[in-house]
């Protein structure tokens, strides 16, 4: 008899985490003064820009960008960029694309002699996206053979796509004298796929930090928000295919000059942007889900792997609070000052009963004014966040978090109370667990069938498909026999099964 089988080889690709690494930062900040008075703030933010991966090693280099505001011989702020290596062993070979993201969890600073001492804590989060090759049984010709279908969806990995955007913008400060700190951030807004390029938009956020006259207390800060809009290029990009996103700021290459005039200031920045898109292309794949012979046995070998279904990503804001309170003994707080050094830790993301739950906290740094010691004073505000949003995703672990609309007040000279706005954007995507035949072969006839009528009576959640295999005969034959059925079968109906080919026909 004739059995050929058709089999599709096709590549199906899946993210996941395989484990999380801590690195710590330590180092004097240059800041060339011989005697520090006072630090108001300090913040450091950190990146990856390198790995290699090597077996089951993978080393990576990573930037730290550290602002700190101090008092020396007067108010003085400095910006400083640190590299760090680290390096990360899994317990298996490293076959596909890393991912590293990460995070600065914590950070603190205290004068020493020659200077000011910081220490960051950076948490780095490493993926592997994994590539499958399976031959899958899309078809089966033969004689008495009977099939099933059903279409699976299968997203491929790409490649990555990615673009350094230089962001360049000039925008005037009435009244500044002096500008002490420029503290960018930035967020995606959307990413499209379009024909071989990704169009991605965002916003970067920039807090300023500035004096408009000579007294340590003569601070302000001004916030500006800035839209940007550019597309990213990779062969194979289709409209449908699915983007996870990571865009983040190259600190070490930030250039911020100042122009002073007698009522203002003009602030010309440069700041690049790096944006790394892991690109995955969807298709729809007809496949054998089950299949016997009428005849024969059959041999029948499965296999399980897993495939990325991505949906939708998601883009919400919003907002979050917090408060600090100073000591009773304390002098009361007369004015604030500025808000500086935004800084977000992100604890987790989940996903539960379709609800996107994102939790952390976020910091914000405030000087104050005391009239009664005539000096300024930071305060740390923390904001614990834990946000929700409906979704249709079932993973989101590819979130960029970013703050705007920072502001503090004053409760009763003894409390601060800092609000914002938090901008989520997040990447969502379900992990599927696909089972196909893999591999098939005709075995040994089955026994000759010495009956040639039978009264079936259907079994619970039993499908005419259930029934025809159990039976030896094909669906076909059992809806013509019997047209008096209603589908969907519910369970105890009589079924008559008819098999001509004991008496030389067959069916």
């Amino acid at each position: 008899m004739v059995f050929e089988p058709n089999f599709t080889k096709v590549v199906s690709s899946a993210r996941k985490n395989i484990g999380m690494t801590q690195s710590v930062i330590e180092l004097n900040l240059p800041t060339n003064e011989d005697v520090i008075n006072a630090i108001y703030s300090i913040s450091a933010k950190s990146a990856i820009v390198s790995s290699e991966v090597v077996g089951n090693t993978i080393n990576f280099v990573g930037l730290v960008d550290f602002q700190a505001m101090y008092e020396s011989n007067g108010i003085s702020a400095i910006d400083y960029s640190a590299e760090f290596k680290d390096k990360f062993t899994y317990t298996e070979d490293i076959n596909g694309e890393i991912v590293l993201s990460s995070n600065v969890v914590d950070v603190n600073s205290n004068i020493v002699s020659n200077g000011i001492k910081v220490v960051a804590i950076i948490e780095v989060t490493i993926d592997e996206i994994t590539t499958k090759d399976v031959n899958i049984l899309t078809n089966v010709e033969g004689e008495n053979i009977c099939t099933s279908s059903k279409k699976i969806e299968l997203s491929s990995y790409l490649g990555k796509a990615t673009e350094k955007y230089d962001f360049t913008q000039e925008f005037e400060i009435k009244d500044a004298i002096k500008v002490l700190m420029v503290t960018p951030s930035v967020c995606l807004n959307n990413v499209v796929p379009n024909e071989n390029y990704l169009t991605v938009n965002g916003v970067l956020n920039v807090d300023v930090c500035y004096q408009i006259g000579e007294n340590n207390y003569d601070i302000k800060n001004i916030a500006k928000s800035f839209d940007f809009n550019f597309d990213v290029a990779l062969t194979g990009i289709e409209e449908t295919s699915y983007i996870q996103s990571i865009i983040s700021l190259i600190s070490n290459e930030i250039k911020v000059s100042t122009i002073l005039e007698e009522d203002n200031s003009t602030i010309s920045l440069y700041i690049p942007i790096i944006y790394t898109g892991y690109v995955f292309t969807k298709s729809m794949l007809d496949v054998v889900d089950d299949v016997y012979s009428k005849t024969n046995y059959l041999s029948i070998t499965s296999e399980n792997f897993d495939t990325i279904d991505g949906v939708q990503s998601i883009n919400f804001k919003d907002a979050i609070s917090g408060t600090a309170s100073i000591l009773d003994t304390a002098p009361f707080i007369d004015d604030i000052l500025g808000v500086c050094t935004n800084n977000i830790v992100l604890a987790s993301s989940r996903v539960e009963n379709g609800i996107l739950n994102i939790e952390g906290v976020a910091n914000a740094t405030v000087v104050y004014y005391t009239k009664e010691t005539n000096s300024i004073t930071s305060v740390q505000v923390e904001m614990p966040f834990s946000v929700e949003q409906k979704i249709e995703g079932e993973i989101s672990n590819v979130v960029t978090l970013c703050l705007a609309n920072v502001n503090a007040r004053s409760k009763r000279g003894k409390e601060i109370e800092v609000s914002a706005d938090l901008s989520v954007y997040s990447d969502m995507y379900r992990l599927n667990d696909v089972c196909v035949i893999s591999n098939i072969s005709l075995g040994d006839e089955k026994p000759q069938d010495d009956c040639a009528l039978y009264i079936y009576i259907v079994k619970p959640n039993e499908t005419v498909w259930d029934i025809a295999k159990d039976m030896n005969v094909s669906q076909e034959l059992i809806l013509e026999q019997n047209p008096e059925i209603e589908l969907p079968l519910k369970g105890g109906e009589k079924i008559v099964i008819y098999k001509p080919n004991l008496i030389g026909f067959d069916k």
